[in-house]
């Protein structure tokens, strides 16, 4: 019984040692607002619900990532540990959801400074 607790307790350690992101670890890329100060206000509007609208899908795709990634690690570890460390942690993807949300907030701030 103590073999399966502590095996238990292993995979449980091993498998929040996982490389991929969660979307909330997910941080918004820096975008300078000048790349927006051309636009008119309603070209900001129209960018910005362009960009929001892309944030769940991306966000979910994260997650999907994180989740499966996760599942992989632990059977990695157990069956053949040293593939674990070429593991894919799903950078591609965390930074795709970044620029979404470093748009997101770009056009918000060019849409403050034009005084919409």
């Amino acid at each position: 019984m103590n073999h399966i607790a502590a095996s238990v307790l292993m995979l449980t350690i091993l498998s929040a040692c996982s490389g991929a992101k969660s979307v909330s670890d997910v941080t918004a890329a820096y975008i300078p607002s000048s790349h927006y100060k051309n636009l008119s206000c309603e070209a900001l509007l129209s960018e910005a619900e362009r960009a929001r609208q892309s944030i769940p899908e991306l966000a979910a795709a994260v997650e999907k990532h994180r989740k499966k990634q996760t599942n992989v690690e632990v059977v990695t570890w157990v069956l053949f540990w040293p593939a674990a460390l070429a593991l894919d942690e799903g950078e591609e993807l965390s930074d795709d959801l970044a620029q979404a949300k470093g748009r997101l907030e770009a056009l918000n701030a060019a849409y403050r400074l034009k005084k919409c």
